[in-house]
C-alpha cells in the first residue's frame, strides 16, 4: 500500500549524536542517494549516562497528526524536563519546525538501559525506537586478545578505545571499534569484521552524527557539512561495508569513522580499494584495519564550522583472513600455513582513477613498524610478513 503521507523524522541526540528516522520517499541527501519505502526503520540511538535531551524534529505535510510514547524507560524517560511521568504526547505538523524533546536522567547504575518511544502517524502503523544510555563506568571498550581484527592495546593519554554494537536478527553484535586520537580529532585506527553477516540492501542513511561514546568537544564538526578545501568526509569503515541494518549503516556516519580525505582519492582508487578488500570476504570471516596516519610535515583543513583539524599524511590498510576462507576455525586455532594477510600504505594524494597499484602493496610488518602499532596480535610475525598482491586479486 502506498503512504498517504510524506514524512520525516530527524531524531537529533543534542551534544551526543544526529540521526534521522524516515518513512515514505524523502529528498533529502549529501551525495544523491535517497531513502523511499512505505515501512519506518528501526533504530537504536545509544547516549551518555549524563542527563540530556534529545529532540525529534518532524517534518511533513502540515496538519498529519502524530502519537509519541515511551512505553519502557519512563522512570527516567521523559517528555517533559519539570514532569518525569509525562510519557505521552500528540500533536500535528505544522509549517515550521516541529520539536519533540525526549528528556533523560543521569544512570547511576553498573549497566546499560533502553527506553523505548512509540511514533505513529495518521493511521500508519506504530514504529519503535530504542534510546540506550550508557551507564557511569561503561566505556564499550574493544575486546583486547579476543577479537582477531583488533590491535594491540597501546597505552596513551591522548588515545580513547571504544567499540560500537548493533542488533542483528535481536542478537547484539560487534559493528566496529576504533582507537580515537583526541589531538588528531580522528581514529588513528577503525578495526572491523567483513562477514555476509554484515551485509544486506539497506541504502547509505547519511546521517553524518558525533559519536556518541567519544566526548564531543574532541570531535571535528562535520555533521552538517565536509570539511574545508577539496576533502571529503571519508569513512574509515566503509558505509558499503555495513548495509545490513539501519543502524549499522548510521554507525558508520560517526564523526570518529571520520577524517578529511582528499576527494580525488576518496572518490577514486581509494574507493576501488575498499570494493577490491569487499571481494575477499570468506566464510570464515575477513579481518580489517583501516588507519590514518599523521606523519611529518601534516598539515591542516577545518572542518564543517571552521576550526582546524590535522590532515593524514597517510592512509593503511592491513588485511587477515584464513586461505581457504572456509576452515571453520578461528584465528589463534589456525597454522601460519592457513592464513594469508596483506598491507596497503597510501599517500594521501590524487592517484588517479584507477584500479590500486602493487606500489600500495606491503606486508602488515611494515605497516607495523611505520605506525607503532600491533596488528593482528593472534598470529605470527611470520604471516605478517607476506605480501603477495595477486593472492588478492591485486595485478
Amino acid at each position: 500500500m502506498k503512504s498517504i503521507y510524506k514524512l520525516t523524522l530527524k531524531i537529533i541526540l543534542f551534544t551526543f549524536s544526529l540521526l534521522y528516522f524516515s518513512a515514505c520517499s524523502s529528498d533529502e541527501s549529501d551525495n544523491g542517494s535517497s531513502q523511499s519505502g512505505d515501512a519506518y526503520w528501526k533504530i537504536s540511538s545509544t547516549v551518555k549516562s549524563a542527563s540530556g535531551s534529545s529532540a525529534i524534529i518532524i517534518t511533513g505535510t502540515p496538519g498529519t497528526t502524530w502519537n509519541a510514547e515511551i512505553t519502557e524507560g519512563t522512570t527516567w524517560c521523559s517528555f517533559s524536563s519539570n514532569d518525569l511521568t509525562l510519557s505521552y504526547k500528540s500533536g500535528e505538523v505544522k509549517d515550521g519546525l516541529n520539536v519533540l524533546y525526549v528528556y533523560y536522567n543521569r544512570n547511576t547504575g553498573k549497566e546499560q538501559r533502553i527506553a523505548k518511544i512509540t511514533l505513529q502517524f495518521a493511521d500508519q502503523e506504530a514504529k519503535v525506537f530504542d534510546l540506550v544510555q550508557l551507564s557511569e563506568s561503561q566505556q564499550n571498550l574493544p575486546a583486547f586478545n579476543l577479537w582477531a581484527e583488533v590491535p594491540s592495546f597501546k597505552e596513551d593519554a591522548n588515545y580513547q578505545y571504544a567499540t560500537h554494537y548493533a542488533l542483528l536478527n535481536n542478537k547484539t553484535i560487534r559493528n566496529y571499534s576504533i582507537c580515537f586520537d583526541k589531538t588528531k580529532k580522528a581514529a588513528l585506527w577503525v578495526a572491523y569484521p567483513i562477514h555476509a553477516a554484515y551485509s544486506g540492501s539497506i541504502k547509505r542513511t547519511d546521517r553524518w552524527a558525533f559519536d556518541p561514546i567519544i566526548p564531543q568537544n574532541y570531535q571535528a564538526d562535520c555533521t552538517l557539512k565536509s570539511y574545508g578545501g577539496p576533502y571529503d568526509r571519508g569513512h574509515q569503515l566503509p558505509s558499503a561495508d555495513r548495509d545490513a541494518t539501519d543502524e549499522m549503516n548510521a554507525q558508520t556516519f560517526y564523526m570518529s569513522n571520520m577524517t578529511p580525505q582528499l576527494n580525488r582519492l576518496n572518490q577514486d582508487m581509494w574507493a576501488k580499494l575498499e570494493s577490491k578488500v569487499r571481494t575477499n570476504h570468506c566464510s570464515d570471516t575477513l579481518y580489517v584495519v583501516t588507519g590514518a596516519y599523521f606523519g611529518t610535515g601534516a598539515t591542516t583543513t577545518t572542518d564543517g564550522t571552521g576550526k582546524t583539524v590535522p590532515l593524514p599524511t597517510h592512509y593503511f590498510k592491513v588485511l587477515l583472513r584464513t586461505k581457504s576462507g572456509k576452515t571453520g576455525k578461528n584465528i589463534k586455532d589456525c597454522s601460519a600455513d592457513e592464513l594469508i594477510s596483506i598491507g596497503f600504505w597510501v599517500e594521501h594524494k590524487s592517484y588517479g582513477n584507477i584500479e590500486p597499484p602493487k606500489s600500495i602493496c606491503t606486508s602488515v610488518a611494515d605497516i607495523e613498524k611505520k605506525t607503532g602499532f600491533t596488528f593482528f596480535p593472534q598470529v605470527s610475525n611470520s604471516v605478517k610478513q607476506q605480501n603477495n598482491p595477486t593472492q588478492w586479486g591485486i595485478n
